[in-house]
């Protein structure tokens, strides 16, 4: 009957077994199809949206060519079509319409007004140059067009606009006369790249994702980093690239191609997406990059398949063992053999979930940004910034590059941090004078005996490749700063540093942005801005990087302007710490281990007889022992919370308390469940009663 039963269970738990198996297999099919379909369903949606763009310009142009080329309009007539014009189409910063020497009239020579929709007035291109010399320089939109006939001119720079400007033009022909069929001017369709940038903004890409567009002939359009627009071509980043996966990737958006690669991107270390493709109406390249953890989001849901796959698999097993005994009754021996393999499946158990636990990364609050490791993150993160400014109608922010470097770290206690090093900041010439310099570190424990902020170098550095000039300031500081730590999870907890640097005044409209140039690397596997020599007891430092939070204040500080103080920016320099778990084993684990071993030892020799008081004296002396390694844990850790470490202490106090009452009750009463073997029962579920114990705890804490 017996056997019957345990072939029954065998059975059920094979069954649950493989469909788990089955499961993890198709739910990671189905995370890996999620991204393939949320990566080109983006991708999609913005060449769609660029398309019908461009679309709508090149249709609009066409009209007006043909327009221009069949009707006589007077000055008043062509001013008011081209502003017509460039309101129905939003992108649109912009109409001209040129016309060659005499061809408007002839008593006026040149003829070119230009709308812009910005500033809503006319400005007259030929009052200020010959617009029809193609020696001149800046003269390709006219000149290329005229002579080449309707194309996309590649970017340039409007200085007076202060912006990066992509013109659709077409030539339109006189359609009677003595020059019927020849070029008689042509019109000009003017996009800014930033529409572009707000587009792709506009999309679901992560905090970390980012979008590129370039031109047929490579030139980017967009990029986050806006140094790259008009100035930076594709083929000398995919020249320069050392990914050979993404470098690939680069050569196929050049020629056209269609397609994506996943690839480990290595200033991060994280698995990246990289979608591209081209836009229809033109053949511009169109290209997409996602981080695919961020994609995915938490790994919980993979991580608690793995360990119901490895809960059933222990309990299949362990039927397996007892089905292979093939007995209805097990005798002493195989009764030991049970019990020891039920205590190896139940620690193996609970070193999958710790080991789970321990490894997986920091999980990424909401109001905090991924790390930020390049410059492509970096300027997607600032673009969003600015676009919210400008909907919200603020003034623009200036960015302040700042980098940090940490020579001393030390924890003083539970969440008092004392830490040295060096700050630096680079601000624009023309800004030093209208702000005020310097930072501030908001998280300055109110009781810190060393607060020492002291400027040390300033010097003003020339720009290199054409970059503006700016002024260097150096600061030394030694601070003790109050972090917000959490102990739940000790030995498993991830303390994570977080340095805040923010502005001194927000009424200067800054903000501080990682100065990523400064660093040989920004992987945060590198740790860079970290004394290679800098320890921290017990702790392994495995990554430090910068990221962003938005905070917003419930006061306005008497500023009286509650939007300075409203979704503002600050900038974190990070260091994560995982503890080393053999320190902790050693300190707190080994004294329990010894009491449960000791207690063991009792109950193997312990024998029928009318004497307690050995029993209960050896089990107080257990029970000291254990609470004194529980009070000094509780006096390295201050918290409020029970942390994992506790209910190792919790449920071996419950085996002190079992393992009195089996003595007493065996060496006094005749009690058949323990007078079975002597006491053999309770000697075999000894070890795996209290490794379940543990199990369910850590399942419940982690699971």
């Amino acid at each position: 009957m017996v056997k019957k039963i345990l072939y029954g269970i065998a059975v059920i738990l094979f069954i649950a077994l493989a469909y788990h198996a089955f499961e993890l297999y198709s739910f990671t099919q189905e995370r890996n199809t999620i991204v393939q379909e949320k990566g080109l369903n983006t991708m999609n949606t913005l060449k769609k949206q660029v398309d019908e763009i461009l679309s709508s310009i090149v249709s609009e142009g066409k009209k007006l060519a043909d327009d221009f080329g069949a009707n006589e309009y007077s000055q008043e007539e062509i001013e008011q079509i081209i502003r017509e014009s460039s309101l129905k189409i939003p992108a649109l910063q912009g109409i001209t319409a040129c016309y060659e020497p005499y061809a408007f009239s002839k008593e006026r020579r040149l003829y070119c007004p230009y709308y812009n929709k910005g500033t809503a007035d006319y400005l007259f291109v030929g009052e200020s140059y010959d617009y029809t010399d193609a020696s001149a320089d800046g003269t390709a939109w006219y000149t290329g067009v005229r002579d080449n006939g309707a194309k996309w001119v590649e970017p340039y720079y409007a200085k007076g606009a202060k912006d990066w400007y992509i013109d659709y033009g077409i030539p339109f022909y006189y359609s009677s006369g003595p020059k019927k069929g020849q070029v008689r001017g042509t019109i000009t369709m003017s996009f800014v790249t930033s529409g572009f940038k707000n587009l792709i903004l506009s999309l679901s890409l992560g905090k970390t994702g980012y979008g590129l567009i370039t031109s047929t002939e490579g030139t980017y359009l967009s990029h986050p980093v806006n140094d790259y627009i008009g100035t930076t071509n594709l083929k000398t980043i995919s020249e320069a690239e050392e990914n050979i996966v993404l470098k690939t990737a680069y050569e196929s958006l050049l020629e056209g191609e269609v397609g994506n690669v996943e690839f480990t991107a290595d200033d991060s270390n994280d698995t990246e997406l990289f979608f591209y493709d081209k836009i229809p109406s033109n053949g511009w390249g169109i290209g997409l990059a996602f981080s695919k953890n961020e994609l995915l989001g938490s790994k919980a849901a993979l991580n608690h398949r793995y360990i119901k796959l490895a809960l059933f698999f222990s309990a299949f097993l362990l039927m397996i063992i007892a089905i292979y005994f093939n007995k209805d009754h097990l005798d002493r021996q195989e009764i030991w053999q049970l019990s020891i393999l039920a205590t190896i499946l139940l620690i193996f158990n609970i070193v999958l979930v710790g080991y789970l636990e321990h490894t997986g990364s920091r999980r990424i609050n909401t109001d905090e940004s991924p790390p930020i490791a390049d410059v492509s993150s970096l300027g997607s993160f600032v673009n969003q910034q600015q676009t919210r400014r400008e909907e919200l109608k603020l003034p623009q922010t200036t960015s302040i590059p700042t980098g940090i470097f940490i020579q001393r770290m030390a924890f003083e206690n539970s969440y008092n941090l004392n830490v040295g090093g060096r700050i630096w900041q680079k601000y624009p010439l023309d800004l030093v004078d209208k702000i005020e310099e310097g930072f501030r570190f908001p998280q300055t424990s109110p009781f810190a005996e060393a607060s020492f902020i002291e400027e040390t170098s300033r010097k003003k550095i020339d720009g290199i490749a054409g970059k503006p000039d700016y002024l260097l300031i150096g600061w030394d500081f030694r601070v003790t700063l109050q972090q917000y730590l959490n102990y739940e999870n000790f030995p498993f907890d991830k303390r994570h540093i977080s340095i805040d640097i923010i502005p001194i005044s927000n009424e200067d409209n800054l903000v501080f942005i990682p100065d990523l140039v400064s660093y040989e690397f920004t992987n945060p596997t590198q740790k860079a801005g970290l004394n290679p020599n800098v320890k921290v007891s017990g702790n392994n430092i495995m990554k430090s990087y910068f990221n962003y939070s938005v905070e917003s204040y419930d006061t306005d500080f008497g500023y009286g302007a509650k939007t300075l103080f409203d979704e503002v920016p600050i900038l974190h320099y990070n260091i994560e710490l995982r503890r080393v778990l053999l320190n902790t084993f050693v300190t707190y684990l080994i004294p329990i281990f010894v009491v449960l071993i000791m207690m063991f030892i009792l109950l193997v020799a312990c024998s029928k007889t009318e004497e307690r008081q050995g029993i209960i004296e050896g089990m107080a002396a257990f029970f000291f022992v254990l609470i004194f390694s529980h009070i000094d844990m509780r006096k390295e850790i201050i918290t409020a919370d029970l942390i994992y470490m506790e209910y190792f202490y919790f449920a071996t106090y419950l085996m002190i308390i079992l393992s009195t009452w089996n003595l007493i009750t065996y060496a006094k009463s005749k009690a058949p469940i323990f007078d079975f073997n002597e006491n053999q029962i309770f000697k075999a579920v000894y070890f795996p009663f209290f490794f379940l114990c543990i199990l369910f705890i850590t399942l419940f804490k982690f699971y």
